[in-house]
């Protein structure tokens, strides 16, 4: 072999052995960096990481209910126009009810609550720019958006920040205060028991303390927007109401012979008012009839309000504003009542099954 052979030889040898090192190395990482596969997912074990939920380190599994937001809307005081308050609609939610109905138990309870909440309220990026989080009171959180059904989904989002961003509300209905007197009066009525300790004379002479009183359309608006503004922390006593008043709504739809046209007269009564995140009214009459249905055979389970003592304390005006009533939530009183009313703990299922 000449000297030329041989350099030319061991050149070839030489890249050869860089390509192999090379290629030995690229393995040796690939094979570092690749997770190790791991046995696939059984359904049940999908399903609880897409259900549960973890509060101060105990883990839970959401119950099998399906919860409803109805928000009735009621325009900001200062505002004159539709849309003037800093670039934002006026029409803020005057009342937040969330309706959980649980298909295990067949029950349905009633969480309403407090539209002064001091919580964080998403700033969508489509009329207002960069999109950003802040805090104020959760009615105001319909204020952002076309008031309509983006700001429906604004005011949702704003209720599942409050919930810790654990729960779902599966569907929403927001209403003008004009369909509560449609709905009122397209029902005939709807008949609400006073507190004893609840004089509402002021707003008409027969509403003594505990008499059971029969609301129309007009009535009905009057007593559940009835509040003195001048006093602290109000609201209290008007969430009370709301919630009562849309209980015995619901009771009375449950004792109603209905049929889907029946549904459907029901809702062209307010349709004018309200927004809902349904893509189409097949799909809402559907819910309706199942919902309906479960009103006049579901047990109706407690109506909590959250208002002060219990769930929180209100701050003064001057703390936020001279117009804005500040409810703070007492985070262990409402965590435990969201446990309570979405949850299950795994250990509790788990001895069930033992």
């Amino acid at each position: 072999m000449t000297k030329e052979s041989f350099t030319t030889a061991a050149k070839v040898v030489g890249i050869i052995l860089i390509f192999c090192i090379f290629g030995v190395g690229i393995l040796f990482l690939d094979r570092m960096l690749t997770p190790k596969k791991t046995p696939a997912e059984t359904f049940e074990e999908a399903r609880q990481k897409i259900m549960s939920a973890e509060f101060d380190g105990v883990k839970y599994m959401r119950s099998n209910v399906e919860t409803y937001m109805i928000a009735g809307l009621d325009k900001y005081e200062n505002d004159k126009t539709a849309f003037n308050y800093a670039g934002r609609n006026n029409n803020q939610a005057d009342f937040i009810v969330l309706l959980v109905v649980n298909k295990s138990t067949r029950r349905i309870d009633f969480v309403s609550l407090n539209r002064d909440t001091f919580t964080t309220v998403d700033v969508p990026a489509t009329k207002y720019g960069t999109p950003k989080k802040t805090t104020e009171q959760l009615c105001l959180a319909h204020t952002y958006g076309d008031g309509k059904k983006e700001s429906g989904e604004n005011l949702r989002n704003a209720v599942e920040h409050m919930l810790y961003d654990k729960v779902n509300v599966d569907h929403f209905l927001t209403m003008k205060m004009d369909a509560v007197k449609a709905i009122t009066d397209f029902l005939e009525g709807v008949t609400v028991k006073l507190n004893d300790d609840e004089d509402l004379t002021a707003l008409d002479p027969e509403w003594t303390a505990g008499a059971s009183i029969a609301l129309n359309g007009e009535n009905a608006l009057k007593f559940i927007r009835y509040r003195d503004s001048a006093v602290d922390g109000s609201n209290a006593g008007r969430i009370d109401r709301q919630s009562r008043y849309l209980q015995a709504l619901l009771k009375t739809v449950g004792n109603k012979k209905w049929s889907r046209k029946y549904l459907l007269n029901a809702y062209e009564s307010v349709g004018d008012y309200t927004e809902t995140d349904y893509g189409n009214v097949d799909d809402l009459l559907a819910d309706l009839e199942t919902m309906f249905e479960a009103f006049g055979m579901y047990e109706y389970g407690e109506v909590v309000n959250i208002v002060p003592d219990k769930y929180g304390h209100y701050e003064t005006r001057e703390t936020y504003g001279e117009d804005a009533d500040a409810f703070i939530l007492d985070d262990a009183e409402f965590k435990e009542l969201v446990i309570k009313t979405f949850f299950r703990s795994l250990e509790e299922i788990n001895k069930e099954k033992e």
